[in-house]
């Protein structure tokens, strides 16, 4: 087959832990999906196999599919997994002298456990011997105290270089407030040691709040020297292949940037997979015309879930990476616990089970794999439970070795137990319902939301076979099941714009504001410049202020939007102090507000949007009254119910309704509608599943 030259295509890749997904769009509409395993060692094997596949379904040559690609856009766990892992590059810092301890100080409590036997020292990504001091001050006004000459600059450089460091982050005291110190310390580095990854604080996020920003500004020349390679190597794999326009690459907090940007700003691809899923959500989410969603994504290795008011995704302020590295970074809320189809099952020291967050991850993957895994997962339970079909899982493309998944689950947690490997598996998958269910309450009744009130859209292609259950347990009546469930987040990285976001330390309470609009201004200028640098006209730009608010003495600020005017005056900004009251309780409750105490804005933050051509996904007319008969009926073992024959189905047209107990066997995921369910397709191939026991 060739293509018509008139056919072009938009890509959307999304590098698991476990699985590579990719998703084509052709300009008429169609829709094209498929998934390899990820290859750790170089994640371009894992997205080069995925993408053969996808060309293989569309019937051309790899290199003619890249060709007609008009857009590609990538999400990545590379720095998520940089992170975890804590490899990185080996970084030296130069700080203002009598502050080398920040990092080992930190913010005093490590995390959220009261058992103090828990609290324990955060790991040290720059070693205490790769911390130069610089004698030099500048006060909160941004006037130099003592000033640092060239001489002292370049000895602290020269140290960590000697050292062995290839990775720089330049963080001083006060360095935001004027950043001609960290200029000087930057230059240096830049024209004497070009080699060296280089991170500085006044770049990368001039806002107070030491600890924050520098540990930004550490993790983010941690971060470094692996996205670069790890671009480089994507941008040039493709090109070789075929592919004539620029990868993008997705942010943490929703919209993409360049390789070029990325490489400069590389912490800010952290959790791009789980942000592709929730812009996806949000876009599905407008289409049905649905408000208040939570989005519950199960892959392999993590279930993560968030929550949309008015199909909007939040953002979290000064996010804590890996539940301890407290930074300055905006990301989508996502809320992840370690429970995959590759989390492993195992008995603590009491014998109790339990499941996760350790994951047998892509190698050697679930024993049922037959890769060589030895630990039993999710996904053996399942498969040992009935619920996964070896001739169809992954399209027939992996055959499940059903035999030693059961006999590794009656080894490890039915003989210890007393008990037989289907009811192990049994007890996995309800500890696997408990879990992902108490994740959805904490999204939602501990953060004052009721579940009731929300729908489900549940995607990952593990995600399935627990939707329903999980939806049940918190009340939740209605499911969508997208079309594309097992890759959704990549086919959601398509959904998103290109967006750049600054903020800036601002602070006023009264008076003049001509400080606050220049800030607004000149972030205004340089977002702007940057889109048009990447190509967007003025007509496709979209540009939001805000401003970060508090009550005096409080420690977290609420973002209010200031109007982009070019005569806004002090007039503006104490109208929003008025109304801050009334914002603070909305968001927090009435009754909430500091009454009397003064109101102060913090920083600025600019909000560029270039907005890109999407492609909607082709609707068909549903049928209605087709009789709908299943493919087969197959003996499983159901989690709340026992031992039963179930109808099974295959692909479903628009139109068709389906009573549960049944079994939907998807290419790449497999849909379990339980008993008291009734699933619906949508002219766009979507599932919605609808909990007819509390519905009525």
């Amino acid at each position: 087959m060739t293509l018509r030259s008139s056919v072009t295509f938009q890509i959307g890749c999304d590098i698991g832990g476990t699985f590579t997904d990719v998703v084509a769009i052709d300009s008429s509409g169609r829709s094209y999906a498929d998934k390899s395993d990820t290859t750790h060692g170089d994640l371009t094997i894992g997205l080069l196999a995925a993408l053969e596949n996808l060309a293989t379904q569309v019937g051309v040559p790899l290199t003619g599919l890249l060709a007609s690609t008009t857009r590609f856009v990538n999400g990545t766990t590379v720095v998520t997994n940089a992170v975890a892992e804590l490899r990185g590059a080996t970084v030296g810092l130069v700080t203002t002298q009598g502050f080398g301890d920040n990092l080992l100080i930190a913010r005093s409590a490590r995390n959220a456990h009261r058992d103090h036997h828990k609290q324990l020292n955060i790991p040290q990504i720059v070693a205490r011997e790769h911390v130069a001091e610089v004698a030099e001050r500048v006060d909160r006004k941004g006037r130099i105290i003592v000033p640092l000459t060239e001489a002292e600059a370049r000895k602290a450089v020269g140290t960590l270089v000697a050292a062995g460091v290839d990775s720089i982050a330049v963080s001083l005291l006060w360095g935001f407030a004027n950043p001609a110190h960290e200029e000087l310390l930057a230059s240096i580095v830049e024209a004497e040691h070009p080699g060296i990854f280089l991170s500085v604080s006044s770049r990368l996020h001039p806002v107070i709040r030491e600890y924050e920003r520098t540990m930004t500004t550490v993790l983010n020349s941690f971060t470094g020297i692996r996205v670069a390679e790890y671009t480089a190597r994507i941008e040039r794999e493709l090109a070789a292949r075929g592919l004539r326009v620029p990868v993008a690459f997705m942010q943490g907090f929703g919209g993409t940037v360049t390789a070029a940007e990325a490489r400069q700003r590389p912490i800010t691809l952290i959790d791009s997979g789980p942000a592709g899923g929730v812009i996806g959500a949000r876009e599905l989410a407008r289409r049905l015309g649905i408000r208040d969603i939570v989005t519950a994504d199960m892959g392999g290795t993590s279930f993560d879930v968030s929550v949309l008011r008015d199909a909007t995704p939040q953002v979290t302020q000064r996010v804590t990476l890996g539940e301890r590295f407290l930074t300055a970074l905006s990301k989508i809320d996502v809320l992840p616990i370690g429970t995959g189809g590759g989390s492993i099952a195992w008995l603590d020291a009491r014998g109790v089970p339990q499941v996760g967050p350790r994951s047998a991850g892509a190698e050697p993957g679930p024993i049922c794999y037959g890769k060589g895994g030895t630990e039993p997962t999710v996904t053996d339970a399942s498969a040992v439970l009935g619920l996964l079909d070896p001739p169809s899982f992954l399209d027939g493309r992996r055959a499940l070795d059903i035999d030693s998944a059961r006999e590794a689950l009656g080894r490890e947690i039915g003989k210890p137990l007393g008990i037989g490997a289907v009811q192990a598996a049994v007890a996995v998958h309800r500890m696997v319902v408990a879990d992902m269910g108490n994740a959805v309450r904490g999204v939602t009744v501990e953060r004052g939301h009721d579940p009731r009130e929300f729908a489900m859209v549940a995607f990952g292609g593990a995600l399935g076979l627990f939707a329903a259950d999980i939806a049940r347990s918190v009340g939740i009546r209605q499911v969508v099941i997208p079309a594309d469930a097992a890759v959704f987040s990549a086919r959601g990285l398509l959904s998103s714009d290109d967006v750049r976001t600054r903020a800036r330390s601002a602070m006023w309470q009264g008076g003049d504001v001509s400080a606050v609009v220049t800030a607004l201004r000149e972030l205004d200028a340089e977002l702007v410049a940057a889109l048009r640098a990447a190509g967007y006209p003025d007509d496709r730009i979209e540009v939001r202020w805000e401003g970060e608010f508090k009550f005096a003495g409080q420690q977290w600020e609420l973002r209010i939007p200031i109007p982009r005017r070019d005569d806004l005056g002090e007039a503006d900004l104490a109208e929003i102090q008025s109304g801050f009251p009334a914002q603070y309780e909305k968001e927090y409750g009435s009754g909430t507000a500091w009454v009397g105490s003064p109101v102060v804005l913090m920083a600025v933050r600019v909000t560029a949007t270039g907005r890109v051509d999407s492609v909607d996904i082709a609707q068909q007319e549903p049928e209605t009254g087709a009789v709908i008969r299943p493919l087969t009926r197959r003996r499983v073992h159901l989690p709340d119910s026992g031992e039963a024959e179930v109808d099974v189905h295959g692909a479903l047209p628009p139109g068709a309704v389906v009573a549960g107990p049944a079994l939907l066997e998807h290419p790449l995921t497999t849909i379990g509608l339980p008993a008291g369910w009734e699933l619906r397709v949508d002219g766009w191939g979507n599932y919605l599943l609808t909990d007819k026991e509390v519905a009525a």
